[in-house]
């Protein structure tokens, strides 16, 4: 299956997304969300040491090493959240962006450079900020209650017109050498975006973008390297590699809501710093993947 393909299917199922949005609750919504966060959103950050160590090198000592690293990385960003979660958040937020707007563009293989690097940082930005701003009621009591402070929804906008002003700076020069026709279907995809994140809650919103517009094409990406193709056959031995990782993490957060139940804000706050803290190396291992491709 092409990239062309695989949008094809992402916009049948996004638009099937917003239909069932329309005949569920709101509570139900968010369910399904983090039920497909949960999964295929976790699934899709589980072969990093996979990734990171082609197979020449993967003795057991580089891969204990490896191992260890990224865990320790892990635990530095999610007790970043804690001793200083305005700047870790931020940082969050920011790689983030980045992460979500190279993978996207990754499939157009743009020349690799500062620029586009703040391209795709913006595009990412302008994703996650147009959620916020969408949902801000819920996104802001989110975020002001991790960071302590008393973000505006005015101020959320001057983010999000700044962002857009960088995207359309520098994506005039990135996407100078695509058809129009190229340029045409990213403003249709993004007109899509826009339009779930305001038909959606916000968890149910996020989830709809995380999964189907991120995840599956990063899996599709990382399976065509670690495999040469994305037949079924490497789709399935991807997903049963990932299986451990994600049985594993689904106990974590098992173990989490069992003793913090009551305490919904402080579950929050270590949900969010958990999620963070994998996101610093994950981003770390795709950054470099894409740059071997």
């Amino acid at each position: 299956m092409s990239y062309q393909g695989l949008y094809r299917i992402i916009l049948i199922l996004s638009f099937l997304c917003l239909w069932v949005s329309t005949r569920i609750s709101e509570d139900w919504e968010n369910g399904l969300g983090l039920v497909l966060i949960l999964s295929i959103g976790v699934i899709h950050g589980a072969n990093d040491v996979r990734i990171h160590l082609n197979k020449s090198e993967r003795s057991t000592k580089r891969i204990l090493s490896f191992i260890l690293k990224y865990i320790v990385v892990v635990l530095l960003g999610t007790i970043g959240f804690f001793l200083s979660p305005q700047t870790t958040l931020g940082l969050f937020i920011l790689v983030s962006g980045y992460h979500f707007g190279q993978e996207h563009f990754e499939k157009y293989q743009l020349p690799t450079s500062w620029k586009n690097n703040l391209f795709v940082a913006a595009y990412g930005l302008l994703i996650l900020l147009m959620l916020f701003k969408i949902n801000s009621s819920q996104s802001l009591n989110v975020i002001n209650e991790i960071v302590s402070m008393n973000i505006t929804e005015q101020q959320l906008y001057y983010a999000l017109l700044a962002t857009c002003v960088i995207l359309v700076t520098t994506g005039a020069y990135q996407l100078r050498g695509l058809p129009l026709k190229t340029i045409a279907k990213e403003l249709l995809y993004l007109a899509v975006i826009f339009i779930i994140f305001n038909t959606s809650s916000l968890l149910w919103g996020f989830a709809i973008y995380f999964v189907l517009w991120h995840s599956i094409p990063s899996m599709y990406t990382q399976i065509t390297f670690l495999y040469g193709d994305s037949n079924q056959s490497h789709v399935w031995s991807y997903i049963k590699y990932s299986s451990l990782y994600w049985i594993a993490s689904l106990i974590f957060l098992g173990v989490l809501y069992f003793f913090l139940q009551e305490r919904t804000q402080f579950l929050l706050t270590i949900i969010v710093a958990f999620l963070g803290g994998i996101t610093f190396p994950h981003v770390f291992v795709m950054d470099k993947m894409i740059k071997k491709t």
